[in-house]
């Protein structure tokens, strides 16, 4: 007799991808498909955290997270958007983005309310929703632009409906969404007392002079009723480090901490120590990164229309969404077959629709290798959808 296992996991589908990466790391493939930051955290983070490990920071840290990292982060978004962030009541430390927008979940709803989604989405972004005992409502973005249709939005409210939980920059689309968006999107909030919570995991990646958008700094009618979630995987390479943030008015920040007690307790105190020494974010180096991907995301765009695939240039974020209905049939089937024969693993549309019909003329290609192999794993992409032959990996 098995144990007996709850509704609101079995709803939790597996990773699309967990079947493709064993071949893929037997074979070599070339990773195209996650987006895990390349490279090391900087220097002195490092140091700091092995020097906290041996002066003896083994156990908790304040739940909240440490007041050094909370006021490093405030610091931070205070000088890139131009607000003021109380460091004290409006930033908790967690573990990671992830457990941010479950804690964040499950603060903003009752089991059995309903959450609006936008589609396609991140793939986690369902799961949690379903582990915050709600559902999700998705809401197709329209157009070749992937645009957020507020006449849409508004078409898909119930007497359930409680929140909106939005990814700014867009994955796996890459849209940055603007001005008239918000407005939207303000309004239904507004008319429907909703809570807005945004994951701005990849908000320092904005491109082509396009503008990031918050409700904190941007449009300051919705930081009232909103839950910032960020992280410091990308900007930091500290994936693996798991620490993440969410920010709120004081109120919400109170139930958000007692909630992640009830998670984490908090994130790993050595390591928020280490975060902490870097202090804010210096604006060039994060411009020569993000000029570094806006190139990769030029190669990987144009690489993948050579290959016949139909892309929409994405305005912010890591990945590019590419359309192969033209190519292939089931992009599952594709992705298995890029693996096997042509050393690259990218991700299948299916992770991002929530009818796997839906995503079956689509993948999702990642921009974090270098433009070397960026550009040598394209070849054989190109290779294998145009029939090309092409020379041996080496």
């Amino acid at each position: 007799m098995t144990t007996r296992l709850s509704r609101r996991t079995s709803a939790v589908a597996p990773m699309a991808l967990a079947a493709l990466l064993p071949a893929a790391r037997e074979s070599g493939a070339t990773d195209l498909a996650l987006g895990i930051p390349r490279g090391s955290p900087p220097g002195a983070a490092v140091e700091a955290a092995v020097a906290a490990l041996r002066s003896g920071s083994h156990q908790y840290a304040d739940p909240a997270g440490s007041p050094e990292l909370r006021h490093a982060v405030a610091a931070g978004l205070g000088a890139v958007r131009g607000v003021r962030v109380d460091a004290e009541h409006e930033v908790t430390i967690s573990a990671g983005a992830t457990e941010g927008l479950l804690v964040a979940l499950i603060a903003a709803t009752d089991p059995g309310d309903e959450v609006l989604v936008p589609e396609p989405f991140y793939e986690n972004h369902p799961g949690v929703v379903d582990l915050a005992g709600a559902s999700a409502r998705f809401v197709p973005l329209t157009g070749e632009g992937r645009r957020l249709d507020g006449l849409a939005l508004e078409a898909a409210v119930t007497p359930r409906t409680r929140a909106v939980l939005l990814n700014n920059p867009h994955n796996p689309t890459g849209r940055v969404f603007d001005r008239a968006e918000f407005d939207a999107l303000t309004a239904l909030c507004e008319r429907h007392d909703l809570t807005l919570i945004t994951d701005e995991v990849y908000d320092r990646f904005v491109y082509d002079g396009h503008r990031h958008l918050s409700p904190v700094g941007g449009v300051p009618r919705l930081r009232h009723r909103s839950i910032v979630v960020g992280s410091l995987s990308k900007t930091r390479a500290m994936s693996g480090w798991r620490l993440g943030y969410c920010l709120a008015p004081a109120p919400v920040t109170a139930a958000l901490r007692r909630v992640h007690e009830r998670t984490t307790l908090g994130a790993p105190h050595p390591l928020q120590r280490g975060a902490a020494a870097l202090g804010p974010e210096a604006e060039a180096e994060v411009a020569s990164v993000r000029a570094e991907f806006e190139l990769r995301r030029d190669l990987v765009c144009d690489g993948l229309r050579e290959a016949g695939c139909t892309v929409h240039t994405p305005q912010g974020g890591w990945f590019v969404l590419a359309r192969t209905a033209a190519l292939a049939g089931d992009s599952a089937e594709l992705a298995r077959e890029l693996v096997e024969r042509a050393g690259v693993l990218v991700a299948p549309g299916a992770s991002f629709f929530a009818s796997p019909g839906a995503g079956r003329g689509w993948i999702r290609v990642a921009l974090v290798r270098d433009r070397d192999r960026l550009a040598a794993a394209l070849a054989r992409v190109t290779a294998h959808l145009t029939r090309t032959p092409i020379a041996p990996r080496s």
